[in-house]
């Protein structure tokens, strides 16, 4: 949430809020040593305010904000029941987010303890208390002892232990564990945002399991240390669980009112804009910097590491990408290496369950706020070499905020697993090469084909043009390089030699940096490689959707009120695209391809459906199949709107004319692009001579933007030309046909003739067995 910066900087730095509530007398937490605090009847409202008069007239009867940094814009405010009919009759839009916060509370509680129940239930299936994240740390390095060592930072300012774990992989000649470089995840600076030490756990747990079945974990813990240290202020988070769930700073006296927000207490221009020195404000920065000894010890820990190139310090909520600077509104150095690593981070985490983050400088993304840990990685802990530094705001956007629910810890740790993936490749790799289309499932026989490949240079360095080569080979013999051909920016085509139907191609991609430095795909290549089979390619289905070719736009069940499925030439919104897929063409199918405001005629009240005519996955009968292509270019969006990323796009298939359907993929990804999609569907259904496709698009509720557009469709089927010898058809000749031939033989059974001369005797063997050695 974008807001102003002006004089109201000063306004919201001697603003005070506390998030006391009210206690009830008496009642206890285990652990607890006061009242626990209570919100009876409180609200959170998200009220929008355009100016500094709305902004102090809001504040003022807010009993808390959860607005991550408080400014113009949209503003998430706790208000307390004798407030909030003066808050409703400021007349500014207004709309409750959470109804009965104490409610919530308790319903948050309860879930925990009946989750503590459940048998067998996974350990991300529930929020842990500071007991219990410090015993998996232990436990983590018992499990995984060549990869796991626990590490104490320090401690509190009430005495306990701020514990963390570094993770990489065994000693190696190649990648020596003393020169890796290494990627810090820090959490719960602020004591209420549940989910922060649970993806700081979740980042950890994922990299260690995964190690053992190689592919990038392996590949990234060879390479790199990541150091993790999941709860920095652990009073704080202890107090939530034992007296004031909404608690944020750590637990220092100050002589009237407890608290020190950790992350306005680093030393890098500590004390400027978006801190407050009134101690009983949310935001107040300290006596000093690194007055609290949570801090401190952080700050020791990052200088004695002298191989740290990256950090990430999470918060929540708000779903943001935040790099420097916090301080003001000037261009870190390094505003282009964060730019293209926030996108890619942006991109990689969107890409999972389609959630958005927005991406760019806290100044200006959100709000100032000075004395923050990423200013200080960056700024000056970092002196002696650079340490890129984020910080991020993880989920929800404030349907929720601080109280999420637990069974949204895994699918916010399986998106941002993917972003700190992108981020530790552009640390570990200096040049990043992908196959934006995939390996493909098969290329054509007996000639070239090409594959696209994307390389681009990591940060910090240039790639060596004339490095850049596919290497392929057929069976065991060398590989042999082929210089890779551009084709546009970051883009370039990998040509294959040409096989013979039925035999496989061995290709890997390298790279080298002018500093000498090289990339392979896969990483273990030469030993490692990708393999693609070569057979005879034939098109039973080439739509290009520019004319309807039998495909029908509406089936039974479908009640969307607007965005309907048509084919048209599309108008481009903030949603929807503006052309076509087709080179030479200008239609495709699309959810109503009209413009105006992104929401006018976007998918509305239920689900539309798009299904193809039928058409053949067969091969011909004279041929042996190896596999059925489905392919095509897809659009998606449902990152936009107040429920945004919440539908999904269902594409199914099916074998018998639409009688019943499986399950291809389930599209959630909001790419902002034309994305290609291709898959062998031997193993969701049997290739037949009646399949069809659909594509139902919905808006299952909320106030979701959804739009979609398909476009090239294709049905390509894979095969070989039966061997004579192949006698029982299973594509393959060996003893098993022998057998079935000599049985055919020994009886006289007309199918021995071989020669087809009407007769079975011994010509007919000599030539099956001509056949079969060759």
């Amino acid at each position: 949430m974008k807001k102003s910066k002006s004089a109201l900087a000063m306004l919201i730095a001697g603003f005070v809020v506390t998030s006391m509530g009210t206690v009830a007398s008496g009642q206890l937490e285990p652990g607890a040593t006061e009242p626990v605090a209570r919100f009876d009847g409180h609200r959170v409202y998200r009220v929008t305010v355009k100016d500094a008069r709305e902004y102090l007239a809001v504040t003022s009867l807010a009993d808390d904000v959860w607005t991550h940094s408080p400014g113009l814009g949209d503003l998430d405010v706790q208000v307390s029941p004798g407030k909030q009919a003066a808050l409703e009759g400021l007349g500014l839009p207004t709309r409750v987010l959470i109804a009965d916060v104490q409610g919530a509370i308790e319903a948050e509680r309860a879930e925990i303890l009946k989750r503590r129940g459940q048998r067998d239930l996974a350990w991300f299936q529930n929020f842990k208390t500071l007991a219990e994240i410090n015993t998996q740390i232990t436990a983590w390095t018992t499990a995984y002892p060549a990869l796991a060592s626990s590490i104490t930072v320090g401690n509190s300012l009430e005495n306990r232990v701020i514990k963390g774990v570094k993770i990489t992989g065994p000693e190696s000649a190649e990648f020596p564990k003393a020169s890796r470089p290494q990627i810090l995840f820090n959490g719960c600076q602020h004591a209420r945002e549940w989910i922060s030490p649970m993806v700081n756990m979740y980042l950890g747990d994922q990299f260690l399991m995964q190690y053992a079945s190689g592919g990038i974990a392996k590949d990234l813990l060879d390479r790199v240390e990541f150091v993790i240290v999941p709860v920095v202020n652990p009073d704080g988070y202890e107090y939530t669980w034992t007296t004031n769930r909404l608690w944020r700073k750590n637990r220092r006296n100050n002589g009237g009112s407890f608290g020190v927000d950790l992350n306005r207490n680093w030393g890098y221009q500590w004390g400027g804009e978006g801190a407050s020195t009134n101690p009983s404000d949310e935001t107040y920065r300290g006596a000093s910097a690194f007055s609290e000894p949570e801090t401190q010890v952080m700050r020791n820990m990052v200088l004695a590491n002298t191989r740290l190139r990256a950090a990430i310090d999470f918060h929540s909520y708000s779903q943001l990408i935040l790099s420097p600077w916090s301080y003001t509104s000037a261009l870190p150095p390094d505003a282009a290496i964060f730019d293209v690593l926030n996108a890619s981070m942006q991109s990689a985490i969107q890409g999972v369950h389609g959630q958005f983050y927005d991406a760019g400088p806290t100044y200006t993304t959100i709000y100032p706020a000075s004395g923050s840990s990423g200013d200080w990685y960056y700024g000056a802990g970092s002196t002696a070499r650079k340490i890129l530094s984020w910080g991020f705001e993880l989920r929800d956007t404030g349907a929720n905020g601080f109280l999420l629910p637990a069974d949204q810890i895994i699918p916010n740790g399986e998106e941002i697993m993917a972003g700190m993936i992108e981020l530790a490749s552009a640390i570990a790799f200096p040049a990043k090469i992908s196959l934006p289309d995939g390996v493909p499932s098969f290329v054509g026989a007996n000639a070239t084909s090409t594959v696209r490949v994307s390389v681009s240079a990591s940060p910090g360095e240039t790639l060596n043009a004339s490095s850049l080569k596919s290497y392929a080979r057929m069976g065991s013999g060398s590989f042999a390089p082929t210089a890779l051909s551009s084709l546009d920016g970051s883009l370039y085509n990998a040509t294959l030699p040409a096989a013979g139907c039925g035999s496989s191609i061995d290709f890997y991609i390298e790279a080298m940096t002018t500093s000498g430095k090289t990339v392979r795909l896969p990483a273990g290549a030469p030993a490692a490689f990708y393999s693609t089979p070569a057979a005879e390619l034939t098109l039973t289905l080439d739509d290009t959707c520019e004319v309807n070719n039998g495909w029908s736009l509406v089936s039974a069940g479908d009640n969307a009120t607007t965005g309907r499925w048509e084919l048209a030439d599309p108008n481009a919104t903030a949603a929807q695209p503006g052309d076509d897929h087709t080179t030479a063409g200008t239609k495709c199918f699309v959810t109503d391809g009209r413009g105006g405001a992104v929401g006018d005629y976007d998918i509305d009240g239920g689900k539309t459906t798009l299904t193809s005519p039928s058409f053949s996955g067969l091969g011909s009968g004279s041929s042996v199949s190896y596999g059925t292509i489905v392919s095509y270019w897809r659009w998606y969006s449902n990152n936009q709107g107040s429920n945004a990323g919440t539908d999904t796009m269902p594409v199914e298939i099916s074998g018998d004319n639409g009688a019943t359907w499986h399950a291809l993929e389930t599209v959630n990804e909001n790419a902002g692009a034309w994305v290609f999609k291709s898959f062998v569907v031997n193993s969701v259904v049997a290739p037949s001579a009646t399949m069809k496709i659909r594509f139902i698009a919905q808006d299952q509720g909320g106030g979701s933007i959804v739009e979609a557009a398909v476009d090239d469709v294709k049905v390509t089927v894979a095969a070989c030309p039966l061997d004579p010898a192949d006698v029982n058809g299973d594509g393959f000749v060996n003893g098993d046909d022998y057998d079935l031939f000599a049985e055919w033989f020994e009886s006289a059974n007309l199918l021995a003739d071989f020669n087809h001369d009407g007769f079975v005797n011994g010509d007919d063997f000599d030539a099956f067995a001509e056949e079969f050695e060759n």
